[in-house]
Parts: C-alpha cells; sequence; structure tokens
C-alpha cells in the first residue's frame, strides 16, 4: 500500500472512531466478547471489529485501500447478519446501517481531499463508457455565464445573433463589465460524428463564477434577516415555499421540468451551514424558488402566478434595502430587468392564449425544452436546422434569474422559439406552423409596445427610478421592544416527564462567562444574550425590526451550536422552545403593528369593582351605559356558576361558599362575622354575586405583595395554596364543594347559626390575601387557617351528618377527606419550614383538626401515604384494553424514568443484558423493560408491587457496582446513574403518592355518596307506594310497627332501613315480592359470578404452578439420572483399571515365597469363603439416595 492510500485509510478510520459518531459507533470498536455471546462464531465466519481493522492497518496486512474497505464493510455486515433475526438484539441492525452509510461518505471525503479517483470511480466508469458504440454518445451543451471582478448590468451575446446583441447593447446608456454567454457543445466521451450526436440530449447549464463578492458573516446576517422579513411580510404567500414539493401524484412530473429545486427551507438551511460562497449564489437561490413556480404553473389563469411575482418583488425589495444599499457603488449581485414584471405579464397572456379550435393553450408545446416532448432526447437532425434551441420556459428563467439586461435580448429569445418551430416543422407538419405564427402574431403587438416604452422617455425615467428605488423600514420604538422582551421573559417551559416549570430565559439572561465554559468561543462565533440586547434597545442600535429578530434568535442558534455536538438535551429542548415562542411572539407583535401602523399598548389590569362602579359590572364583565332613571327596569344580577338554594337543609351543610371568593374584611382581628363592613356597598341580607364577593375580600387588604417580593417560606405556601386549589373538587367556575368564601355571604339566612356554632372562621381567599399582605409570621399559622378552613365545615355539618341528611353528610365526609389531603400536601410541599419539634404534637394517621410542620408529622404522612397506596389493588384490565386510572399512574412512573434527558443515566438499566458474574450477587436480575412488560400483560397485583419492582432495579445496581466503581470506569458510571435515577424515582413516587391516595379518598366517598342518594330514592319509592296503597283501601286498618334504628356513624356503608313494617305486603300483593325476589337473584348471580371467576383464576394459577413444580421435578430427577449413571461410569472404568493393575502384580509376585502365614493361608485354595458387608457404605448409599431424591 502506498503512503498516500495508507494515509486515506487512516483517515476513514478516524471518521469512523471520531466521538461525533459515538452514539451509533460505540459496538463496534472492540471485538465481540465470545463467552457471552457464545453462538456468534457459528453465524458470522469472520469476525470484525475497528480496533482489530486498525491493528491490521498499522501492521502492513492491506496490500490495497480496497482490502482496507472490505474488512470495514464486513463490521457493520457482521452485525446485520448476526442481530436480524434477534428481537432484543435488533436496533444494531439500524446502527449497522447507519454506519455503513458513514464509511461511504468518510471514503468519498477522504479520496476527495487527497485528489485521487476510488475504487468504484472515474475509472471504472470511463472503461464502460468506451465500451459503448460511437453511435451512443451524446452531445452536451454548456451554457456559461463568465463575470469579470465587477459586475453590472448583465447583456447576453450568442454566435448566431451577435450583431443583434451588439445593437442592443449599445442602445444602453453606458457601458458596463459584461457577463458573456457562451454555448458550446461537446460529446461526453469523445469521438463520435455529428450526425449520431444530434439524437443526443441536451443540457443547459448556466454557471455563474463570481470573484470578489465573498460571503462575509455581515452579509450572511443580513440574507437572514431578508428571509425572516420575507416570510413575515408575505405571510400567506410563502407559505406555499416553505418546504419542498412534494404532492405524489406530481412529484416525478415535476422534477421532468424542474431542474433546479428550491424552497425557503432548503434556502434557510443552505444559509446556516455556510453553503453560499458569494452573494450572488444565495441571490440566484432565493429568485430560483419562484421562477420555478413561474416555469411549473402554467395553466390558464394559473392563480400561482400572480403570487409568484408578489413574493419576488417583495425579495427585490428586501435584497436592494439590506444588501445593496449598504454596498453601493458596489454591484453584489446581478439585478432584474427594470421591467422585468411586464415581461413576465406579456408570457401570461401568451399562456392564456388558447386555440380557436379546440380551446387549448396555443403555446402548450413551447413551454418546455424539445427533449421534454420526445422522451427527453432531441429529435433526429434537429439540432442540424436549429442551431440555438430556445422555449418560454428557458426565457422565463433567464428573466428571473437576472440573465436579461435589456428588453431586446428578451423579444429576440421569444422570437427565435418560433423561429426555431417554422425551421424544424416547414413542409413537414403545417398544424404546428400556423400555431408558430399565431404566437409570433401575438407576440410582435406586445413586444414591440414593450420596445416602444423601452426607447420612449417613460422607459428612461423608469429605468432610473428603479435604480434610485428603495423601500423603507420604520425604526422601531424602544417601547414596542421592551414590551416583547417582557413577555419574552414570562414565557415559562414545563417538563412533561418530571412536572417541573422553570422560566424559559433564565439560562439566556447573561452572557457565556469563558471562565466557566471554556471551549464555547470553539462553537460560537457571535455571543449574544438577552442583557446585551437590551443595553442595544437603550442605545437605540436597532434600525430595524429585523435586526431584533435576528439578535434574539442568535442566542437560541448559538444555544443549538454548542449543545447539539454535546448531546445536551435538556438545554436543546429549552432552545428550541423558547426560539419558537419568540417567533410566535414576534410575528403577532409585528403584524399587529404594520396592519395599524402604531405600536399594540398593553392591556390595562381590569378594575375591581368598587361601590362608585359596581353597578356598571355584570358577571365580571362592563356593560355599555345605563339609560336615564326614570327608564330603568330592574334586572337581577345573573351569576354563571348556579349557587345552591339557601335553606334549613344547606344550613346544615354548608362548609364554605363560591370559587375564589373571599370573606368580608373584618374589623379589628378580620376574623368576626358581626359588625363586620366592607368597602363596596354589598347587600348583605340577599345572596351575594361570586366574583363580587371576591372583589370585596381583596379590596379590603389594598397592600397585597407581587409574587416575586415573597419571602421563601411565603413562595412555597402560595405554591401550596394553589395546587391545593387545583383539586377536582374546589376548583373551576363550578366547584362540587364551596370552601372559597365565607358562608354568610353566599347563604346570609344561615348568618346567625353559623356564628352561633363558628368562633373562628376563615376561608382560602382570605387565607390567600393575609398571606400577600404579611399578615402571617410563620408557616404554621398560614397552615393554620388552611386546616381551619375544612375544620369549621366538619364542625358546622356534623349534626346534621348524624342525622343523616344528605348535604350534610356531603360536606363532612368532603371537609374530613380535603383536610387529610392538605395535610399530606403542606408537609410535602412546604421544605423551608419543616423542622425538627420533639415537642411537638404527632398525627401519626387519619383527620386533623390541626397540624404542625415538623419532620416526625412528615414521616407519619409519608408512612400513612405508602400504606394506603401500595396496598391499593390495581384495577386489573385484560391485556391489549385500554389501561384503568390506576394502572395509568403505574404507567405515568415507569415513563417518568424514560425521560430524553435520561437516556445516558437509563441505559444500565432498560433492558436485562447483565455481566457473567451479576448472578453471584444479585440473587434476582431486574430491569426496565422487565417492569413494563409485566404491567402490560397485566401481572401486577397492587401498586407496591411495581414501585419495589422499580427500587429493585437501583438498588441492585448500587450492590453490584459499589466494590468495582473506583476500579472500573464503566461500574462507576454505572453506580452513578444508579444514585441520580433512585432519587428521581423516589420524586416521582412522592408525586404518585399524592395523587392516587386523593383518588382512592375521593372515589370512597363519592361512591358513599351515591349509595346514599340511591337509598333515599328507594325510601321516597317506598313512601310513594304506601301513599298509593293507602289511596285504594281508605277502609283498611294500617298496624304501625315501630322499628328501632341503629346508625353507627362510623360505618361506612349505612344498611337500608325503614320505620315502618307495611301489613299490604303480606296481604296477597307479591308485586314488590316480586321485585325484591328479582332483586336478590340478579344479586346471588353477580356474586356467584365473581365466585367462579375468581375460582377460575384461582384453578389457572394453580395449575401453572403444579405444571412449572413438575417440569422442575422432572428436569431436577432427569440431572440426577445423569449424573449418577455418569459417576457409575466413572467408578467402573476406576474398578477395571485397579483390578488389571492388581492382577498383574500378582503375576510379578506369584513366585515369590509367602511372607506371613495370614498371606499363606489367604492364598490356600480350599479355604472357606467369608461373605462380608458394609453397613457404613450402606449407610452412604442410602444418603445419596436421599440426596437424589430431594433433587
Amino acid at each position: 500500500m502506498t503512503p498516500e492510500d495508507l494515509q486515506i485509510c487512516r483517515e476513514v478510520h478516524a471518521g469512523l472512531t471520531s466521538n461525533d459518531r459515538g452514539t451509533i459507533n460505540y459496538l463496534f470498536m472492540d471485538p465481540v466478547d465470545l463467552q457471552h455471546f457464545t453462538d456468534y462464531t457459528s453465524l458470522v465466519a469472520r469476525p470484525m471489529d475497528l480496533r482489530t481493522l486498525s491493528e491490521n492497518l498499522e501492521s502492513g496486512q492491506y496490500a490495497t485501500r480496497e482490502e482496507f474497505y472490505a474488512d470495514a464493510q464486513l463490521i457493520f455486515d457482521n452485525g446485520v447478519t448476526y442481530n436480524k433475526d434477534k428481537k432484543e438484539s435488533s436496533f444494531v441492525v439500524g446502527l449497522s446501517k447507519r454506519m455503513m452509510k458513514a464509511l461511504e461518505r468518510e471514503r468519498k471525503k477522504a479520496e476527495k481531499k487527497a485528489g485521487v479517483v476510488g475504487a468504484s470511480g472515474g475509472t471504472a466508469i470511463a472503461a464502460d463508457e468506451g465500451a459503448k458504440p460511437k453511435a451512443e454518445k451524446k452531445k452536451k451543451i454548456k451554457l456559461s455565464l463568465k463575470r469579470g471582478s465587477s459586475v453590472g448590468d448583465m447583456s447576453t451575446a450568442t454566435a448566431d445573433d451577435a450583431s443583434s446583441t451588439a445593437d442592443s447593447s449599445a442602445s444602453a446608456p453606458a457601458p458596463k463589465p459584461k457577463i458573456k454567454l457562451k454555448m458550446t457543445m461537446s460529446k461526453e466521451s469523445g469521438g463520435g460524428d455529428s450526425s449520431a450526436s444530434t439524437t443526443g440530449s441536451k443540457k443547459i447549464k448556466l454557471k455563474v463564477k463570481s470573484s470578489g463578492v465573498a460571503m462575509t458573516p455581515q452579509r450572511r446576517a443580513q440574507c437572514h434577516k431578508i428571509l425572516s422579513s420575507l416570510k413575515r411580510r408575505q405571510h400567506n404567500n410563502t407559505q406555499w415555499f416553505l418546504k419542498p414539493f412534494n404532492d405524489p401524484k406530481l412529484i416525478k412530473d415535476y422534477k421532468e421540468k424542474v431542474k433546479d429545486q428550491m424552497d425557503l427551507g432548503t434556502l434557510q438551511s443552505k444559509l446556516e451551514k455556510n453553503k453560499h460562497a458569494t452573494v450572488t449564489e444565495f441571490v440566484l437561490d432565493l429568485r430560483r424558488i419562484f421562477s420555478n413556480c413561474l416555469q411549473y404553473n402554467v395553466t390558464i389563469n394559473d392563480s400561482f402566478r400572480p403570487v409568484a411575482r408578489e413574493c419576488l418583488n417583495t425579495a427585490e425589495d428586501l435584497l436592494t434595502f439590506f444588501l445593496a444599499k449598504d454596498a453601493e457603488p458596489t454591484v453584489l449581485y446581478p439585478s432584474l430587468l427594470y421591467c422585468w414584471e411586464d415581461c413576465a405579464k406579456v408570457i401570461d397572456a401568451l399562456y392564456n392564449l388558447t386555440n380557436p379550435d379546440d380551446g387549448y393553450q396555443t403555446a402548450y408545446f413551447f413551454m418546455e425544452p424539445v427533449p421534454f416532448y420526445f422522451g427527453g432526447a432531441y429529435p433526429d437532425g434537429y439540432l442540424d436546422k436549429v442551431k440555438e434551441p430556445m422555449d418560454f420556459g428557458t426565457i422565463q428563467q433567464k428573466l428571473i434569474t437576472g440573465v436579461y439586461t435589456t428588453v431586446a435580448a428578451f423579444a429576440a429569445d421569444c422570437r427565435l422559439v418560433t423561429e426555431n418551430c417554422k425551421s424544424w416543422y416547414a413542409g413537414n407538419d403545417e398544424s404546428f406552423v400556423a400555431k408558430a405564427n399565431r404566437i409570433n402574431q401575438f407576440l410582435d403587438s406586445h413586444l414591440n409596445k414593450l420596445m416602444q416604452f423601452d426607447q420612449s422617455v417613460k422607459g428612461v425615467a423608469a429605468k432610473a427610478k428603479v435604480k434610485k428605488r428603495c423601500m423603507t423600514i420604520k425604526k422601531p420604538e424602544k417601547d414596542f421592544l421592551k414590551g416583547i422582551m417582557t413577555e419574552l421573559r414570562a414565557t415559562t417551559y414545563t417538563d412533561k416527564a418530571a412536572k417541573i416549570t422553570e422560566m424559559a430565559t433564565v439560562h439566556f439572561e447573561m452572557p457565556v462567562d469563558n471562565a466557566l465554559v471554556p471551549d464555547y468561543p470553539n462553537f460560537v462565533d457571535s455571543p449574544m444574550d438577552l442583557h446585551t440586547i437590551d443595553r442595544k434597545i437603550e442605545s437605540g442600535v436597532y434600525n430595524t425590526p429585523e435586526d431584533f429578530e435576528y439578535d434574539v434568535s442568535l442566542i437560541f442558534k448559538n444555544c443549538e451550536k454548542y449543545n447539539a455536538p454535546k448531546n445536551n438535551i435538556l438545554m436543546l429542548t429549552l432552545g428550541k422552545h423558547t426560539a419558537k415562542a419568540f417567533r410566535k411572539l414576534f410575528s403577532t407583535k409585528m403584524r399587529t403593528l404594520e396592519r395599524g401602523g402604531s405600536i399594540p399598548k398593553a392591556p390595562k389590569a381590569p378594575l375591581l369593582p368598587t361601590a362608585a362602579n359596581r353597578d356598571a359590572y355584570v358577571g365580571g364583565k362592563k356593560r355599555p351605559l345605563s339609560p336615564p332613571p326614570e327608564e330603568k327596569q330592574a334586572k337581577r344580577v345573573s351569576i354563571k356558576a348556579p349557587l345552591r338554594t339557601a335553606s334549613k337543609s344547606v344550613s346544615s351543610s354548608t362548609g364554605k361558599a363560591v370559587p375564589k371568593s373571599g370573606k368580608t374584611p373584618k374589623a379589628g382581628s378580620g376574623k368576626k362575622m358581626s359588625g363586620s363592613t366592607s368597602k363596596l356597598n354589598l347587600d348583605l341580607s340577599a345572596p351575594i354575586p361570586m366574583h363580587l364577593a371576591i372583589a370585596s375580600i381583596k379590596e379590603s387588604y389594598p397592600n397585597r405583595r407581587r409574587m416575586e417580593d415573597l419571602e421563601e417560606w411565603e413562595s412555597e405556601c402560595l405554591k401550596f395554596l394553589k395546587t391545593l386549589m387545583k383539586h377536582p373538587w374546589i376548583t373551576a367556575e363550578r366547584p362540587k364543594y364551596i370552601f372559597h368564601v365565607p358562608v354568610h355571604i353566599i347563604f346570609p339566612e344561615i348568618r346567625h347559626s353559623y356564628s352561633a356554632k363558628i368562633k373562628n372562621p376563615m376561608d382560602l381567599t382570605t387565607a390567600e390575601v393575609k398571606l400577600l399582605n404579611g399578615s402571617y409570621r410563620t408557616a404554621d399559622e398560614f397552615v393554620a387557617d388552611i386546616a381551619l378552613t375544612f375544620a369549621n365545615a366538619r364542625t358546622f355539618n356534623r349534626d346534621g351528618y348524624e342525622e343523616g341528611e344528605p348535604m350534610s353528610c356531603a360536606y363532612y365526609e368532603a371537609s374530613e377527606h380535603l383536610l387529610k389531603y392538605a395535610r399530606w400536601l403542606s408537609l410535602e410541599s412546604i421544605n423551608s419550614s419543616i423542622k425538627d419539634s420533639p415537642n411537638s404534637a404527632v398525627v401519626e394517621r387519619g383527620v386533623a383538626a390541626e397540624w404542625k410542620l415538623t419532620t416526625r408529622n412528615k414521616e407519619m404522612a409519608r408512612k400513612e401515604l405508602e400504606d394506603i397506596v401500595f396496598n391499593e389493588h390495581l384495577e386489573r384490565t385484560e391485556p391489549g384494553d385500554r389501561l384503568s386510572w390506576s394502572e395509568q399512574e403505574c404507567e405515568k412512573l415507569l415513563k417518568s424514568l424514560r425521560h430524553t434527558s435520561d437516556n445516558k443515566h437509563m441505559g444500565f438499566f432498560v433492558q436485562m443484558n447483565f455481566p457473567p458474574d451479576y448472578t453471584a450477587f444479585i440473587k434476582q436480575p431486574i430491569a426496565w423493560d422487565f417492569c413494563n412488560n409485566k404491567l402490560k400483560d397485566r401481572r401486577y397485583i397492587t401498586i407496591g408491587e411495581i414501585v419495589a419492582d422499580l427500587r429493585l432495579i437501583f438498588s441492585n445496581a448500587l450492590k453490584y457496582n459499589d466494590h468495582g466503581r473506583t476500579v472500573s470506569k464503566i461500574s462507576s458510571m454505572a453506580y452513578d446513574s444508579a444514585l441520580h435515577m433512585s432519587k428521581k424515582l423516589e420524586a416521582a413516587i412522592d408525586r404518585m403518592l399524592l395523587v392516587v391516595s386523593d383518588r382512592i379518598g375521593r372515589e370512597r366517598i363519592d361512591m358513599i355518596t351515591s349509595q346514599r342518594e340511591h337509598d333515599a330514592k328507594e325510601r321516597a319509592e317506598e313512601a310513594r307506594l304506601k301513599l298509593n296503597w293507602e289511596k285504594g283501601n281508605p277502609s283498611a286498618s294500617v298496624e304501625v310497627k315501630t322499628k328501632l334504628r341503629i346508625v353507627n356513624n362510623r360505618s361506612l356503608h349505612r344498611g337500608r332501613s325503614a320505620d315502618f313494617d307495611f301489613p299490604f305486603y303480606d296481604e296477597g300483593d307479591d308485586q314488590e315480592d316480586h321485585v325484591d325476589s328479582l332483586r336478590h337473584a340478579k344479586s346471588l348471580y353477580e356474586k356467584q359470578r365473581k365466585k367462579r371467576a375468581a375460582t377460575k383464576a384461582l384453578s389457572i394459577a394453580v395449575g401453572i404452578r403444579v405444571l412449572r413444580n413438575l417440569e422442575q421435578r422432572a428436569a431436577a430427577k432427569e440431572w440426577a439420572y445423569r449424573m449418577a449413571y455418569q459417576e457409575h461410569t466413572e467408578r467402573k472404568s476406576k474398578e477395571e483399571v485397579l483390578n488389571a493393575s492388581s492382577e498383574a502384580m500378582d503375576m510379578d509376585t506369584g513366585d515369590k515365597g509367602k511372607g506371613s502365614y495370614v498371606s499363606a493361608a489367604m492364598s490356600d485354595g480350599d479355604r472357606k469363603q467369608v461373605k462380608m458387608s458394609l453397613s457404613i457404605q450402606q449407610q452412604q448409599k442410602k444418603k445419596r439416595r436421599t440426596m437424589l431424591t430431594s433433587l
């Protein structure tokens, strides 16, 4: 291998192993562990990896770089071969294919850098082309534009009409540097005659070579402003050009007609990737977007053509404003013909011309190049008769891309189209000649007018006007930009998995500290931050809204540049979220400003109703001026949420009042009801609308502070209250239970009875405004008032609850549940005020009217929540059905561990892939996929089981990696990841405990309430039947038997009871007996059905368990038999060896004398044989049999 090829191979290997591809190449870096993947060599004939590939390269084992490429390709082919049929590792196939593409890119990149031809490159192609017959050689027509050092207005010159071009260029006002248009014909591989080459295809290429007009960073920024301004100013029209054309029905036809596709999205991407070397390349790409639209949409009265012209006109104005104006006298790009719109309208009018006989477009066969209509090639002999092919599509493209600089050149090309048609079809097809004459006649009238205008005084004035034309963009006012910055800073971002909400712009406020982030300048050339933008606004630097928009967008582009290579998902997501919010905010503000011509003012804060303007508010909204007093009619104030009717039963059940209402301000302590007054002139003898009650409370505390002015513990208390107010029972406009305002405001008729029982009234709105007013000294005082709100309702409704009054029972039970929920939530939310207090009372569980924020109470609350939730049975559905609510909560717990930002941590715990020695340390291996599949199969019975399994994942990892983390980097990473994810799991469990325990309590109370309502309906039905019977039997005597009913207040489900025994049930009327029997039979059937289902499930479980035990027993017996047989075989072989050796010894010692009397006696053949049995061996055999049986 030559040194040049060796360097190429090294660069390819470096590209494949770079850190940029760390997410896809990590499986191919080292050899496959054959101990772990024992079947690898049976499927893969020749293993290979990137490390072995490098070693082979450096040791000189490759004679050519093609051999190196083959081994590199073998690495990824092996990955596909081994993993394509394995479900658990099928993702490796995708990684292998991506690495194959990376190998091809790196190969081309390295060979292009070295200036050599690849293994499948030009040499092989040249050989193939050389083998073709000469008659198949094709000609290419190359149209090249060569521009000098400075670019002025462009003029064209061809070989056939040089004289006409010279005349037209002489008519220009002043000579300027020209762009020469050369048309040459060449054969692709040389050789061949001209007659053979006329059947080939013909391609027209516009090559613009610019020099001295490079794309600098400043000009690139101006180009970004042009695109953003164009999208905003032509918001509706540019929607058609944002993405590539992808209509599946038309895409093939589109690609045949339009060779150089371009759209705004692709142009933006090219601009961001610095693919424009000159300004001219950007301008031509921008113009090509709209020229392609005009070239493809050629139907009669096509609606897209005016859209493209309007967008192009706006784009040209923006190019002049942002690029050409500041660069004068230097010309950065070729300008369009001053009357290009008139020329385009001529072509539009031509496309609308139809044949008088059939109504089709006359110019249909003149819109595209001739090969388009002949299968991609010119007909035989066409290029011999027609020296310069031309069509109206090409004319339109040259017009929009700025090739034409004179009207004469445009008119000459238009006439050339018809002349070519006549030259080819003369004497062959007179119908085409007739169409060409009709088109020529139409063009003469329009082109002559255009030429006359060009040579007139008006034409000269129009040229001068176009040169001086420049749009005006008003400088934005400081208040307008500051308002956008304020609203942008108010943007929030919520992590969907972690449920954490934060300010979206907090990371972009100040410049990046290079001391903390030393590699930041390597990624970002132009740093920007919100603080710098604020200074620039104050200094009046921004002359256009686009300048401001570019700077703000630059912040988020820099964020993506720096964090994308580092795979910082959180910052990338945050940057994209904030950038999207800014684009929406800025476009909305600018459209409002441009339509109205004035800066939109911030909406005024809504005024609270006062005594002076109370009549002007209805339902919280201002109404028109009222008529004169004599025309006034009494109107009742409408309330959005229906209020319960105040009655005696309601008065015994009401806990608090309407949502977001407040208590009437009190004199002195603010808690007494008697003698209270309000700044609002409210009639306390009638129910007060909710919004007025809220306003009256807030108006009594005028010194409320903003949230950012609160102390840390006050902010936590306010957050706790806001979370509590989102509870389903006390939220929204129609709460189920009312705890927001004082009771007497909504129900004034119970004013005296309520004040007699409740000495310290409290409600949620009063607690909120007192917190904002600074009335609380500690968090315990605030929590005590929240608890007092629900404790008052419980105290007031206790009597009605014992009597069985439905409304009182509902409020009593709801208050008890909300007391428990508020205690749990406060101990979880107000962390800064939790303290150790051994002398404080401890609330172990259940309902408590008050509690302290102590560590012991928090521990007991957590224990109570775990007892409630972990022992709760899941509402198990069938596999494949929609999950129940409890299963959905478990699924949320699982998904909280798979957030995108945690991929690098969870990679160790997702699949059941463990090291070989893992089971030696861990008794129960488990992974996230196992828990997820177990939940999908509905194998979890309680919530506690899935929580225990998830905790076991990380505890196993901590146990296994504890000792190895000091010597192994992988173990250290796994240990740290287990710590991080276990903390996140516990945070997710805390959230789930609150949600699930609240749901369990609410469902329990809702069930009791529904049962109570059902019992009430049954008693009403019994009373109705009794009344009907008495009306039908007025003379019958009814003996009333008094029944004694014992009420157990602690019972959750009250049995149905009746106050009377009705004798008519025993007098032959069996209607009710039949109903009762049916009800009883139905209940028995339901019980039997449930028992059968339970028995079936139990039988299946027992059968499966027995089957597994039998399988294990059979496997154990088989193993024991195999081991016993093996031991027996070994023993027999040893005995045979011993016997053989003893016989050999006997033969050697047979001739020797007997050493003793015993030996002589033993050698006597006539001696009596003695049979011996060893009991010790029998005991050992028995023990072995016992051991085998137990196995």
